[in-house]
């Protein structure tokens, strides 16, 4: 675990950009396109995949409960959930019903999870503002989403935009959007990025002072 939480916070020294510049060379899936952050502002985070899949199922009797609140299906990955997490949830990109809101993030925050990724919908976006809690999504709807969705899996494999995502991979989001590094390949990956980042910053400068010779001599 210690060697884990050491790898997430070198991650999280680095933008997005330029991580999943180097899962690019790496020929590893990893941008999570769709997303988008739900506050400005919400800085850089870093934790392991908590990996969660909802299924479309209307009217599920399993997955009722009165009023607002925490659905059933939403109360086992509060129940599961632990510090150092970065809950991934997919709900297909569903945008008509939200899955996340603001008793979630609360809960979430003093549980010490890092963050959400919605591939759906969030709700109560004042709140979830409010309290500072980060979370991303493709959109938000007032509506409850257990009406429309079941439980499906939780630290099961989850594929989302095209990247698959394992529990443990590394999960890095900010202002850009996540990307997802596995686990195997997190320290190839830490090694490349701070290359990519050296060239960053000497192209940086190189503009500054109106000095670029070569893109290529870098």
């Amino acid at each position: 675990m210690a060697g884990g939480t050491g790898i997430a916070t070198q991650l999280a020294a680095y933008p997005t950009s330029a991580v999943s510049d180097a899962l690019d060379e790496l020929g590893i899936a990893g941008a999570l396109s769709g997303i988008a952050a739900m506050r400005e502002g919400l800085g850089r985070v870093c934790g392991r995949a908590l990996p969660v899949r909802f299924v479309r199922k209307a009217k599920d009797p399993e997955a009722y409960r009165f009023g607002g609140g925490v659905g059933k299906p939403l109360e086992k990955v509060l129940k599961t959930m632990k510090a150092g997490d970065f809950v991934v949830m997919d709900l297909d990109g569903a945008r008509d019903a939200a899955a996340w809101g603001g008793l979630a993030s609360r809960l979430a925050q003093r549980r010490g999870v890092r963050g959400t990724i919605m591939w759906g919908a969030c709700r109560d976006l004042e709140e979830i503002r409010a309290v500072g809690y980060p979370v991303w999504a493709v959109g938000v709807c007032p509506r409850r989403s257990r009406n429309e969705f079941a439980f499906g899996s939780i630290n099961e494999p989850i594929t989302v935009a095209g990247v698959t995502i394992h529990a443990g991979d590394y999960v890095l989001a900010d202002e850009s959007g996540a990307v997802v590094v596995p686990q195997a390949r997190a320290q190839e990956a830490l090694e490349l990025v701070a290359r990519i980042d050296a060239q960053e910053r000497a192209l940086e400068q190189q503009v500054r002072d109106d000095v670029v010779a070569s893109w290529d001599q870098v």
